[in-house]
């Protein structure tokens, strides 16, 4: 790990000072829980390191007419334990409860978790391993190991909060020397493996929002990966349905950890709505998944494997959520 500068800024507008005049060469510290081992492994070499656990209003849950905000320091295994989540949240809840390990999950934090870099099996190992082998598009090369021949880099986005909070219809405030933003948890991610967030170097993620959701709605979130504990999924996936009488009225469907960035199934959510939820139509709906997938990814990465895990987990999913089990 190289030398660098280390700043607690105690106050939002001091972050923003030193966002502004580092930019680029700076990294902020929230858990600590990826940014730490990247920097081990000289993934990432910022001459400045700023932490932002003294900043007071990052840490906040907050109930509110129109649903419930969460600030970016909460540790996951509070919001694990809150009794909000559980009751209209459980979805996110669930997706929370596979992040690492309960150890990890009390310094984790859900803004270190919304703005996870995408990861790489290449990519992401010690120097000596990495000197084998010519550098990848993320490491500033031109090349892809993870598909033969690609023309830009196909990391994935394997954070388990993710698909949950873009089914719930969450958002995000963004703050910055030049003024605030709001936008949906979604539109932060730009399918680009070396830069998978819209974030400038001076903007800063200060609450997530999530929506007061009808009644009866019915959420879930599956994921497939090698271990139970302490791995990133291979396929996740995040469910959620608004139904009345055995009819859907409303669906939202989203794959993680198969692209660069969450993948939105908007064809087969139309495809639902307005239908008499059976099995037959959740079948129809899990066999066309892996190709709405592949053409939302642009990436030609969905391999024969994953292909057959989305289609289980589509299923599943869509099984639990209609309550067709």
């Amino acid at each position: 790990m190289k030398n660098f500068d280390y700043f607690e800024p105690k106050s939002v507008s001091d972050l923003l000072a030193l966002l502004s005049e580092y930019g680029e060469k700076a990294a902020i510290l929230a858990g600590g829980t990826d940014l730490i081992p990247r920097m081990k492994k000289g993934l990432i070499s910022p001459s400045y390191l700023i932490n932002i656990a003294r900043i007071s209003g990052l840490r906040k849950i907050e109930e509110s007419q129109e649903g419930l905000k969460i600030g970016p320091m909460v540790p996951l295994s509070l919001l694990e334990r809150n009794p909000l989540l559980s009751s209209r949240y459980p979805v996110l809840q669930k997706a929370i409860s596979h992040v690492g390990t309960p150890s990890l999950r009390n310094a984790a934090t859900i803004g270190g978790n919304i703005c996870l870099d995408t990861k790489c099996i290449y990519r992401d190992q010690v120097q000596t391993w990495r000197r084998a082998l010519e550098p990848c598009f993320k490491l500033g090369g031109q090349r892809c190991y993870v598909v033969r021949g690609g023309k830009n880099c196909h990391a994935s986005l394997a954070a388990d909060t993710i698909p949950a909070l873009i089914a719930l219809g969450a958002g995000v405030r963004i703050l910055s020397p030049s003024g605030e933003r709001s936008i949906p948890v979604e539109a932060l991610y730009t399918g680009d493996g070396v830069r998978p967030l819209v974030l400038s170097h001076e903007e800063l993620l200060t609450e997530i929002t999530l929506p007061s959701l009808p009644m009866g709605a019915r959420s879930a979130y599956l994921r497939f990966s090698f271990r139970k504990a302490i791995d990133f999924p291979l396929v996740s996936a995040a469910f959620f349905m608004g139904q009345k009488d055995g009819v859907c009225l409303s669906a939202k469907i989203v794959l993680g950890a198969v692209a660069p960035k969450p993948l939105r199934l908007s064809q087969l959510e139309e495809t639902l709505k307005g239908k008499k939820i059976t099995p037959d139509l959740l079948r129809d709906c899990s066999e066309q998944a892996p190709e709405e997938a592949l053409q939302t990814s642009k990436s030609g990465r969905i391999d024969a494997f994953t292909r057959r895990m989305i289609v289980r987990l589509v299923y599943q999913g869509l099984a639990e959520v209609s309550q067709q089990t």
